[in-house]
């Protein structure tokens, strides 16, 4: 199967007129074909899909999946012009202990080739809302050392400590199923001031109850590990580094400086 788990680290990089600051913890995320849910169901067992156990996968995690992440994905591109991809990968944090928290999941669209054609990156913040970013021909940037680049305008509230009118680029391995997984997603100015970076690395590992259960002694609750790292973050740049913390609105959207 091409469904797999990557450990390794995440690094996020703040360095602006009112802070500067890096921290890097270990992860792991699952990256998951979706064709082989019905087979990771079936053939593991510590793992489920729509159902509890060490790890598990629930389509109603994801934004209008109660009703099928593929019928959810599909709808998406149409509206989007995009073509149907031959496969599909998301990259994202798992139900662990039937808790999950994700700051970012991305839906990887490949050709037939393997190479990878679209994205669609769905975003969480702490204060209940969600946002998906399709990321297609419109956006891509010109490749770099083998990885596709995407480039689209901020359009959705994601940090109390980071406002303003802002840019994301976006990056990704350019062939499916790669040995490392290198994903980064950079903040700039209009500008093109570099202000923020968010990157994870990992070593693939195939999606065994092997490598589940190593997972899981490794990082146990990883994604309440997730969600506390956030918090403890936002209280050192309140707290430590006195920089202005501000909430959305209803609507989500970001907040003029």
């Amino acid at each position: 199967m091409r469904s797999a788990l990557y450990t390794g680290t995440l690094v996020h990089t703040r360095r602006d007129a009112l802070a500067r600051r890096a921290f890097r913890y270990p992860v792991y995320m699952a990256a998951i074909d979706l064709a082989e849910l019905p087979a990771l169901h079936r053939e593991l067992r510590l793992f489920s899909h729509n159902a509890r156990n060490v790890m598990s996968l629930h389509d109603r995690d994801y934004e209008s999946g109660t009703g099928g992440l593929e019928r959810s994905l599909a709808t998406l591109r149409a509206q989007h012009a995009l073509r149907t991809p031959a496969s599909t990968t998301l990259v994202t944090n798992l139900r662990v202990a039937n808790y999950v928290f994700n700051p970012v999941s991305f839906f990887l669209d490949y050709d037939t080739a393997g190479a990878l054609t679209n994205v669609i990156a769905e975003v969480n913040n702490t204060y209940g809302g969600r946002h998906r970013y399709v990321l297609g021909p419109a956006q891509r940037l010109p490749a770099e050392n083998d990885r596709i680049g995407f480039r689209t305008e901020r359009t959705f509230f994601v940090s109390p400590f980071l406002h303003g009118d802002r840019m994301y680029d976006w990056w990704f391995p350019a062939r499916r199923d790669p040995a490392q997984l290198a994903v980064a997603m950079h903040v700039d100015t209009p500008a093109h001031e570099r202000i923020f970076t968010a990157a994870m690395t990992g070593t693939r590992k195939p999606l065994t109850d092997r490598a589940i259960a190593a997972a899981a002694l490794r990082y146990p609750l990883m994604t309440a590990q997730v969600i506390g790292l956030i918090h403890l973050e936002a209280l050192i740049l309140r707290y430590r580094h006195k920089v202005p913390y501000r909430t959305p609105g209803p609507d989500h959207r970001p907040l003029p400086e």
